[in-house]
């Protein structure tokens, strides 16, 4: 049996020293990569709540993630400092479409085996800890190796269109870079954007909180929002959390850019 304890201080910052440390980890163990992908998915939105929600990003409260791995199973322990377990915020149902937040709770039980949520009589805070039995189809550990550290933004201009290549995780903070970057191309003047996935390893409910803030924003702005390339397991979230009703998805980039041209600007 394998157990590690990983300590963060509640800031931003730490959100992307978790995913690394929690990502090497999880190399050794070797499962493929739609389960390596929903177990840090779970994880991240326990993180997460734990950041935001439990010790409100008070940078001197702590948020710890014990992993135990044993043959049979995975488990992880998130517990905070912050002011305890609220029943009423842990209900099943997802949000609104539109809502930018609330989806954590409701993927964390979609993709854990088994789930508790209560007050941890060590910190007073939330624990949550999660099971994940370990599937038999094990395969090459190179596949989280593969899975990016970070996000990348690439732009290119195709005619009436700006067209963002992502590449890496999406995430809280990522999320919010990308944010800035809509803004900026819609205080330019440009209402089309559309955003190729196809390098995207990693999305959780923060990062589908910022898509759907930046859907709301270029609706503002009379303008229009597509996404393509999405990998199977991302592309699952988006149904998981009925988002796929709201959003224009396209199987490639060209698809997308060519619906363009057949729909009329408002």
């Amino acid at each position: 049996m394998k157990r590690k304890t990983y300590k963060y201080h509640s800031v931003l910052e730490s959100e992307g020293r978790m995913y690394a440390d929690i990502k090497s980890l999880m190399t050794e163990i070797g499962l493929e990569k739609k389960r390596l992908f929903n177990i840090m998915l779970a994880i991240s939105e326990a993180f997460t709540n734990a950041l935001i929600h439990g010790n409100c990003f008070d940078p001197d409260k702590m948020v710890e993630v014990t992993i135990t791995v044993n043959d049979e199973a995975m488990i992880a322990d998130i517990i905070d400092e912050g002011k305890g377990f609220n029943r009423e915020s842990s209900g099943h149902d997802y949000p609104d479409l539109l809502s930018e937040g609330g989806r954590g709770i409701g993927l964390m039980r979609s993709i854990a085996d088994e789930i508790v949520i209560e007050r941890s009589g060590r910190t007073g805070g939330t624990q949550i800890t999660m099971r994940f039995n370990l599937r038999k189809d094990k395969v090459n550990k190179k596949s989280m190796n593969d899975m990016e550290d970070k996000m990348e933004m690439n732009k290119k201009d195709e005619g009436n269109v700006m067209v963002l290549t992502l590449s890496g995780r999406l995430d809280l903070s990522n999320g919010n870079r990308l944010k800035e970057e809509v803004k900026s191309i819609l205080s330019g003047g440009r209402t089309s954007i559309h955003l190729n996935l196809r390098e995207v390893e990693f999305v959780n409910s923060s990062g589908l909180g910022a898509l759907v803030s930046i859907m709301k924003e270029i609706r503002i702005h009379r303008g229009r929002l597509t996404l393509s390339d999405m990998a199977d397991y991302v592309r699952e979230i988006f149904d998981i959390t009925q988002l796929s009703h709201i959003f224009e998805i396209f199987a490639t980039e060209e698809e997308a850019l060519h619906s363009y041209h057949l729909v009329p600007s408002n």
